[in-house]
């Protein structure tokens, strides 16, 4: 993978193919992460630009995998993504400088915009 790599990483495989799709349509190179674990692996291979990292996951739920990349890695920046409005720790890890969080279902523009405000591509 190249440097304008985003990750996503959701145990969803209907909701990780679609954004997967989408941003590789947007002109992105994407890894797909099925879950925490996953996702932190994939990240210390690829270290990827931008992560779409959904909240409740298996092994590793959304705030746990941010808190490790956060421990283990320079990490790059993560816009959570949840369908079950999961703010539990929203507060925590947007003072560590997690940059969204978005409810699912979410539209192909509102993706886009994100993709473009957070990766612009040159």
């Amino acid at each position: 993978m190249n440097k304008k790599t985003i990750m996503v990483a959701d145990d969803d495989s209907e909701v990780l193919d679609t954004v997967s799709t989408l941003l590789e349509l947007f002109g992105y190179d994407v890894i797909q992460a099925k879950d925490g674990l996953d996702a932190i692996a994939k990240y210390k291979e690829y270290k990827p630009r931008l992560i779409f990292l959904d909240i409740k996951m298996p092994k590793l739920d959304g705030y746990e995998t941010f808190f490790e990349l956060e421990k283990r890695f320079s990490m790059s920046k993560i816009i959570f993504m949840t369908a079950h409005a999961d703010y539990t720790k929203w507060k925590e890890v947007k003072a560590k400088k997690a940059l969204e969080l978005i409810e699912k279902p979410f539209s192909a523009e509102k993706l886009r915009e994100l993709a473009k405000k957070f990766y612009p591509k040159k």
